[in-house]
């Protein structure tokens, strides 16, 4: 038995920035061919819960803001079964209690011929990448369950034990030495982080109602890249010696500058900041259940920045490799830890009315790449249903009222933008997406054709 188990600073980090006008919550749909079968759905889903044990307990204060997590019968995750909402927007979610429920649930909407499946994960519970560990499970327990073409399915083995280090990032003693020298860099970051004031996408103050999430949450929309243009994507990445995230943040800003011009008055040169999820996982972790173990980092740009496209694209390069090298991810880590220790601790420290990143892109890769699972013309078989497709929301914030999230699956890559209903119209957002959107294919095209602007 792990619990009770105190929370890690990066959970905690979550919890204190848990707010009912803004939940600290992600989501993923998944988009089904064929109608589940409820009854083997059903009968694997405690089962997987049960391999990932933070996504079925909740959250017990101590004295001097300390948190623990503690196991409780009465907090297993909840499942809604409804008819498929008649268009394409999420379920309404309301906020997830950590103090009194599990930090995730499901809803499952079935249509005629199709099943969407819906979680709705805390942030303190597990990241993107824990949430779909606990999705691969799922999918292959109940692909057993409910096809014979997939009884040779396994699920790897977990141990939770590593729970108990989960904060550890593979540090030893010694080899927290030897990077210490290297966070002095990461420290310059810091500086930098405080020191300036990043422009929100939309100028947007707090509602007055901070007692629940707007009418429309989640809010959010989605394009998809067709698998010829993912591939030449990556190749044009390559080409420009960068990676495809590289490309895509560069894209991202280009976006952003390009739209707040239209649609923020007095927007000018102020700073734009992007929150960039940082995996740290080690190969120790491979046995790891879904938990957070990720950091941020962040990557601040001014519109001077925009003109030479190349020269944008290599000084985020570098940056994202300096931060790569040196470990840089773990500042952040540091920083919360020694927030602890602080008047207040970590709640004081991050429930402050300004805006530290103009939106969030996290890029999630290609997070069912090793699924065990047939598949049909790229799309894996689940037992008597097909995987068509899917989306992430990453979590907004006061003052960061878009979240952008991309990932490959069957060889496309999705964008999807979760934004506040309550600061940006869904008419603006369709046209932020559109515009990212259109600069990633105009990096694409202009490789095929040197001449053109890669600002598109």
């Amino acid at each position: 038995m792990i619990f009770p188990l105190p929370l890690a600073p990066f959970e905690e980090y979550m919890l204190s920035d848990d707010r009912p006008a803004y939940p600290m919550n992600f989501f993923c749909r998944v988009r089904f061919s064929g109608r589940l079968d409820r009854r083997a759905f059903e009968s694997v889903l405690q089962a997987s819960v049960a391999r990932h044990p933070l996504l079925a307990v909740s959250v017990r204060k101590l004295p001097r803001n300390r948190f623990q997590w503690i196991a409780d019968e009465t907090t297993a995750p909840t499942v809604r079964w409804q008819e498929k909402l008649p268009d394409d927007s999420f379920p309404h979610a309301a906020p997830i209690n950590l103090y009194a429920e599990a930090g995730l649930r499901f809803w499952v909407l079935a249509g005629a011929k199709t099943t969407e499946l819906v979680m709705q994960f805390h942030h303190s519970c597990c990241d993107g990448l824990g949430g779909f560990r606990f999705l691969r499970d799922l999918l292959v327990a109940y692909a057993v369950a409910a096809g014979e073409t997939s009884r040779r399915a396994t699920l790897p083995p977990l141990d939770a034990k590593l729970l108990r280090r989960r904060n550890t990032f593979g540090l030893t003693p010694w080899r927290f030495l030897r990077i210490l020298p290297q966070q002095l860099t990461g420290l310059l970051g810091v500086r930098q982080f405080l020191m300036r004031s990043p422009v929100p996408a939309t100028p947007n103050t707090p509602p007055q109602d901070m007692s629940q999430p707007p009418d429309r949450y989640p809010a959010t929309c989605t394009r998809r890249i067709d698998e010829a243009e993912t591939k030449a994507l990556r190749r044009v990445a390559a080409e420009l010696r960068a990676t495809t995230n590289d490309l895509l943040a560069r894209d991202l800003f280009l976006a952003l500058h390009d739209w707040m011009s239209r649609h923020v008055p007095g927007y000018d040169d102020g700073w734009l900041r992007l929150s960039v999820p940082v995996n740290l996982r080690t190969v120790s972790e491979r046995r790891l259940p879904a938990a957070n173990a990720v950091s941020m980092v962040f990557l601040d740009r001014r519109s001077q920045d925009f003109a030479d496209t190349g020269q944008l694209l290599a000084g985020i390069s570098d940056e994202m490799l300096l931060i790569k090298r040196r470990r840089l991810g773990l500042t952040f880590v540091f920083s919360l830890q020694a927030c602890r220790f602080l008047p207040g601790g970590m709640p004081a420290q991050v429930k402050g009315d300004q805006c530290t990143a103009t939106c969030v892109f996290t890029n999630l890769g290609s997070p069912l790449a090793k699924l065990p699972l047939p598949r049909r013309e790229g799309r894996f078989v689940v037992g008597n249903v097909v995987l068509e497709g899917m989306e992430c929301l990453a979590p907004i914030r006061p003052h960061t009222s878009a979240a952008f999230a991309v990932f490959i699956y069957a060889g496309k890559l999705t964008v999807t933008l979760h934004y506040d209903a309550r600061a940006m119209t869904g008419r603006q957002a369709e046209d932020l997406l559109e515009t990212y959107v259109r600069k990633v294919r105009a990096s694409i095209g202009a490789a095929k054709h040197p001449e053109e602007s890669l600002a598109g």
